[in-house]
């Protein structure tokens, strides 16, 4: 997470805080961090390439030290008003008028239009910062840009947290993908003024360690038993793992989970009795012995009780083998009888051949 404001550190001390965001528009790539130091540093275009990670606190940290940073280079922006008929190629001539009264006006309000140059960045890419103006596809401005989200491997930017008007001043997530056009220092979406106020709120996320404590407690508050849980939180994102009864307990598990303030995502691998009594089925039937001769499982708290009939021990020790290495399955209750006599029909023939001599 890029917060405009950071502070930025190189490998020998702060360097200054993040001021914008360079952005290529086609790609959502972050290919610079416009970098606001004091004294000899200026401001500097730095690399996202030279960017090391971000800590907990939301500080950049850099693989560069002081001394690089200061080589680069330097960012200047520049904002103006010029008048807008000059570019049309019109005459200063058409500033003059005449009113109704036949008075000669010689200063009239001229159609302006506002120009940045910034030196030290690609001028096919854009500045996003803190405040830069947020629009809806019929651009209606509708709040400003508060942070962002960017992969850090990639350097891609994944979503805004957009900062709403009002006295609650409530932020929401919004998508990359649901941006329509970048500006400079704007943001055009492709949402309309209902769409974006039924976005997900975002919330400051939390330590990993703290986050995990509360969702296992959302979890136990729910009286599920659940068998060797485990909670893995890594930057929001939950995994979960252990045993429970039914896949409505899983269900009901995950959901309350994902309700957690603070969750970015859950991964759910939390096993149930009943897949584990189809998973056992499916690696009976995928047996060439086992498949021939079919029982019953049933799997209560990860012990399955194998019910029927087999023709031999031998059928008998297969078929136990299967069920007990079985991943999931803790014990077998063995419930299968050895009854020659019923599979007599089904036993194989063995026919003797005697040969006279001649």
């Amino acid at each position: 997470m890029f917060r405009i404001g950071s502070n930025v550190y190189a490998t020998d001390g702060r360097v200054g805080t993040v001021r914008y965001l360079v952005l290529n528009p086609l790609t959502r790539e972050v290919s610079d961090l416009i970098v606001q130091g004091n004294g000899a540093i200026g401001s500097r275009v730095v690399s996202s390439r030279y960017v090391d990670h971000v800590d907990k606190q939301g500080d950049i940290h850099l693989k560069v030290d002081k001394a690089f940073v200061q080589k680069l280079r330097v960012f200047d922006h520049q904002e103006f008003e010029t008048p807008s008929w000059k570019e049309a190629g019109l005459s200063e001539a058409l500033l003059i008028w005449n009113d109704s009264y036949g008075i000669v006006v010689k200063e009239m309000p001229q159609p302006m239009k506002r120009v940045h140059i910034d030196r030290g960045v690609d001028e096919e890419h854009v500045l996003i910062g803190r405040g830069s103006r947020v629009y809806t596809a019929l651009g209606e401005r509708v709040g400003t840009v508060d942070h962002v989200v960017v992969d850090p491997d990639t350097k891609v930017l994944l979503y805004l947290v957009v900062r709403l008007p009002g006295l609650r001043r409530r932020r929401v997530v919004v998508a990359g993908s649901q941006v329509k056009e970048w500006q400079h220092d704007g943001v055009i979406l492709n949402l309309d003024r209902d769409a974006l106020y039924a976005l997900p709120p975002y919330v400051p996320r939390k330590e990993d360690k703290t986050l995990a404590q509360f969702v296992r407690e959302a979890i136990e508050a729910l009286g599920i038993p659940v068998e060797d849980l485990s909670v893995f939180v890594d930057k929001g994102h939950v995994l979960l793992r252990g045993h429970s009864a039914t896949r409505a307990d899983r269900r009901r598990i995950g959901a309350a989970a994902r309700a957690v303030e603070g969750v970015v995502s859950v991964t759910n691998e939390i096993t149930t009795d009943e897949e584990l009594a189809v998973r056992i089925q499916e690696r009976l039937l995928s047996d060439a012995v086992a498949s021939l001769y079919p029982v019953d499982v049933l799997v209560k708290n990860r012990i399955a009780t194998v019910t029927g009939q087999v023709p031999s021990r031998s059928v008998h020790d297969i078929i136990l083998d299967v069920v007990r290495h079985t991943p999931g399955v803790v014990s077998v209750i063995d419930e299968i009888t050895i009854d020659r006599e019923a599979f007599q029909d089904e036993l194989p023939v063995i026919m003797t051949v005697h040969v006279q001599e001649a």
